[in-house]
């Protein structure tokens, strides 16, 4: 008997940007190990490294399934590829400043997160639910690493624990869903289990009790409420810069997963009432979110609940998998990771010990102390409260007007109720910025040189840019999202 590998031509182009990605980590391990004097090029070589993982992504990979029909490559894709390389992008610049500040850079850092950029690459295409679950694993190893980088900060080791336990056991949950889903369907292939829904006239306990079970594991990974408690304390103690990629790139990751999966289940979904279960999800994260962020003084734990309630926005157009949807949700990502992980980028320029929180006070009067800084966070709060010109304006519009024109009048109408309540505490950060006089000794870096400017000068650029011309963004993503739905 002859055994043939399941590598169909031009597999390697396929999976280019994973390679280069995996390579450009080994290398920088290395670079570190037998050049330790020289740290300073780490950054801008891994900067490099993640430019060229863009440039083969847009150059060289052909869409088309590859290894036996369990990994595609196809215009959603690479859409969310370029959304991942933009958040690690974001987070190393931001990081080189963080990282050299605290006595802390090493090569293993960049590493750990062009390796988990690989995981989400393989939880974006992978057409076989258990190809995505070791995309997950992949990206949860690196997570646990990173958020406990700072190991001299115990507030860094009691957050990488947290995620460490609580996501053991979301993945049980994934795990013994993807059986159970396996048991009804006999298949963990999306396509095969979108076939077998195709033909199937009812469902039955245990495909409840797996989509249940499902939705629980990539809950936590989202932090949607009720699975969302680790999110504050981890974001809080993890690295400023990790916190702001780990706030929006995972989350991107497993809804383009969640996508596949709903897609494949479209002919059962009328027939019963799990999307129930998701509408619920997304009501519960967006009122949860917003009105426990009210209170919060410490601005990574405003973030961390605010990025609950943006979650919960997201899962609204998840509601009916559709083209306008999927490409609603699209949109959001790129425009979650502008504006999220520029938030996270200002707040880790702050010169303060980590174990302390960064309180509303320590920016008080940053828009004049630091004028480019304060306008950057500024902007992005504006976004994050989706008012006009602004690209979250744009986003959180689509958002809304894809659930209503599908028929959920009334979770789009808490969205925009809870939006509204979102102003208060994001116009607050404005308002300690510019309105209120600096408290003594908490300065910007003074560090925030080129890396710092140049991430946040991206942040800027691009939430007014998609904010005044959406049109080309909106356009590539609703195509992307047609070829995924006509499959």
């Amino acid at each position: 008997m002859t055994l043939h590998p399941l590598l169909e031509p031009g597999w390697q182009l396929a999976v280019l940007p994973e390679l280069i990605l995996s390579g450009g980590g080994m290398l920088l391990i290395l670079f570190d190990a037998f050049l330790p004097r020289a740290k300073s090029a780490l950054a801008p070589l891994a900067l490099i490294v993640f430019i060229a993982t863009t440039w083969s992504e847009r150059l060289f990979v052909q869409g088309g399934t590859y290894f036996g029909g369990t990994y595609e490559i196809s215009p959603i894709t690479m859409i969310f590829d370029l959304t991942f390389l933009l958040a690690g992008m974001l987070a190393l610049l931001f990081a080189r400043d963080y990282l050299d500040r605290e006595g802390i850079e090493g090569g293993e850092f960049y590493a750990l997160l062009m390796w988990g950029t690989v995981g989400m690459m393989m939880m974006a295409k992978g057409l076989d639910l258990l190809l995505i679950i070791l995309g997950l694993e992949i990206l949860s190893i690196c997570i646990f690493v990173l958020v406990g980088y700072h190991r001299r900060m115990p507030v860094s080791n009691e957050a990488s624990l947290k995620y460490f336990l609580m996501g053991a056991f979301a993945t049980g949950f994934i795990l013994y869903g993807t059986a159970l889903f396996y048991g009804a369907t006999e298949s963990t292939n999306i396509n095969t289990m979108a076939r077998w829904f195709a033909t199937t006239t009812q469902t039955t306990p245990l495909l409840t009790i797996a989509f249940v079970l499902l939705m629980s594991g990539f809950g936590f990974k989202l932090a949607l409420a009720p699975f969302h408690p680790w999110a504050p304390d981890v974001y809080q103690g993890a690295p400023t810069p990790v916190a702001g990629w780990l706030s929006v790139a995972p989350k991107a990751a497993t809804l383009i997963a969640l996508v596949r999966l709903f897609n494949a289940m479209g002919p059962v979904l009328p027939k019963v009432s799990w999307m129930n279960m998701v509408a619920t999800l997304a009501i519960l994260s967006m009122i949860v979110g917003n009105s426990v962020a009210i209170v919060q003084r410490d601005l990574k734990r405003m973030l961390a609940y605010s990025g609950i309630a943006h979650v919960g926005y997201m899962m609204i157009a998840m509601l009916t998998v559709r083209e306008e949807s999927v490409a609603a949700v699209a949109v959001y990502t790129i425009v979650y990771a502008l504006m999220n992980i520029g938030a996270f980028g200002v707040v880790s320029l702050l010169m303060k010990n980590e174990n302390d929180p960064h309180t509303l006070d320590d920016i008080a009067g940053l828009g004049f102390r630091r004028k480019f800084f304060g306008f950057a966070l500024a902007l992005c709060m504006f976004s994050l409260s989706g008012l006009p010109p602004t690209a979250g304006f744009i986003s959180k519009f689509f958002i809304f007007k894809t659930a209503i024109e599908s028929g959920h009048t009334t979770v789009a109408l808490i969205g925009i109720l809870t939006s509204i309540v979102s102003v208060y505490y994001y116009l607050r950060v404005v308002y300690f910025l510019y309105m209120k006089e600096p408290a003594e000794g908490y300065e910007i870096s003074s560090a925030g040189g080129v890396f710092a400017v140049g991430a946040l000068t991206i942040a800027v650029a691009g939430i007014l840019a998609i904010g005044l011309y959406p049109t080309p963004l909106f356009q590539a993503a609703g195509n992307a999202a047609r070829a995924l739905l006509q499959q």
